[in-house]
């Protein structure tokens, strides 16, 4: 699955919670380290020292450790940890228990749906575990409906954070799909074309490193909008953005930039292999003569990049691309220039100016 730079926000959302979180354990942490340490519970103390030494190093990294997910993780765990020691280790009366009630809001914060889920499950469980001990062999003043209470209360906190957490994972992933999908074309849009690029040089084998970029424009699609009107215009489009999808490969991409403008990214391909992909695809656009029964006669001009050869970067690929589709353009239109030479169209030239 394509981690796109669209997900910047939702890690952004998880630090701004973890660092609100840690202050917090941070400041109380500290009082409860003193209280201890003065009323004589010197290893619990100790213990929640090493907790608030554990936070103050997670707020020093946490805006720009690539591991968040990891770091919540050991962060949640020990704090657990020290809730759960603190409820068996002291009486009822201290009131410890109440944090309890903070697992399930801070899991599923921190954690997400899957993650916080089993967290809570456990911890959870494990709290109440430790409060029904106390109750059966009698260590500490606790009575039945006590404990039936806490039980409720905790269930209550669990499925409203769960809830909040399920809808609000589905409402930014929704937001995610709006806003990098092109919606009369349903293709990916121009959001996504860097960070795809990016996956695709990352994730290939070393030995065959390679990504072509295609760039793809309509000819004369102002024509065709002036004399059939928008609709067709968008009908167009649409034909266009089919046979792209028919056309691809499993592991290419298609975008659709904008206007009449779309691209795919084609990689494992050698440039003379992008070149016929890119000839296949001019070919069939040709072969569209009919749109809402209107005699179009479409053609595409293309131009082809490939990394590492053309750049380093990816702006310097997609220059060069479109550098090599104005040069289609300029000579002719309804061909594919790959850097080598124009491939040779099967239909008659168009003249530059027409």
């Amino acid at each position: 699955m394509v981690i796109s730079n669209l997900w910047a926000s939702e890690l952004e959302y998880r630090r701004t919670v973890l660092k609100a979180v840690l202050i917090v354990i941070i400041v109380a942490g500290s009082i409860f380290v003193v209280n201890n340490w003065i009323g004589g519970f010197k290893v619990y103390a100790m213990v929640e020292l090493a907790m608030v030494c554990l936070c103050v190093g997670i707020l020093v990294i946490h805006k720009t450790t690539p591991n968040l997910t990891l770091w919540c993780l050991v962060f949640l765990f020990a704090l657990y940890s020290v809730i759960l020691i603190g409820i068996y280790g002291s009486s009822f009366n201290s009131g410890l228990f109440t944090w309890l009630f903070i697992i399930p809001v801070l899991s599923y914060l921190l954690l997400g749906i899957k993650l916080g889920t089993l967290y809570t499950s456990v911890y959870v469980v494990s709290g109440i575990g430790i409060l029904v001990y106390a109750l059966i062999f009698d260590i500490a003043e606790i009575y039945p409906i006590t404990i039936a209470n806490i039980v409720l209360c905790l269930a209550a906190i669990w499925a409203l954070s769960f809830s909040y957490e399920y809808k609000r994972a589905e409402a930014v992933e929704r937001l995610q799909k709006m806003a990098s999908l092109d919606p009369l074309t349903g293709l990916n849009n121009r959001l996504l074309l860097d960070s795809i690029f990016g996956m695709l040089c990352e994730s290939l084998p070393e030995q065959h490193q390679s990504v072509s970029v295609l760039l793809l424009d309509l000819d004369h699609f102002k024509r065709v909008n002036d004399q059939y009107g928008h609709d067709v215009g968008d009908k167009v489009l649409v034909e266009v953005s089919r046979v792209l999808n028919q056309a691809r490969r499993q592991n290419d991409w298609a975008f659709r930039l904008g206007g009449e403008e779309f691209c795919m990214l084609v990689p494992n391909t050698s440039l003379q292999q992008a070149g016929h992909i890119a000839e296949r695809l001019r070919k069939m656009i040709d072969q569209v003569t009919v749109i809402d029964g209107c005699d179009i006669n479409l053609s595409i001009s293309i131009g082809v990049s490939r990394w590492p050869e053309d750049g380093d970067h990816f702006s310097h690929i997609y220059k060069t691309a479109d550098a090599r589709l104005y040069q289609a353009k300029m000579t002719g239109r309804n061909k594919v220039v790959t850097g080598e030479q124009p491939m040779a169209s099967t239909d008659a030239t168009i003249s530059a100016n027409s």
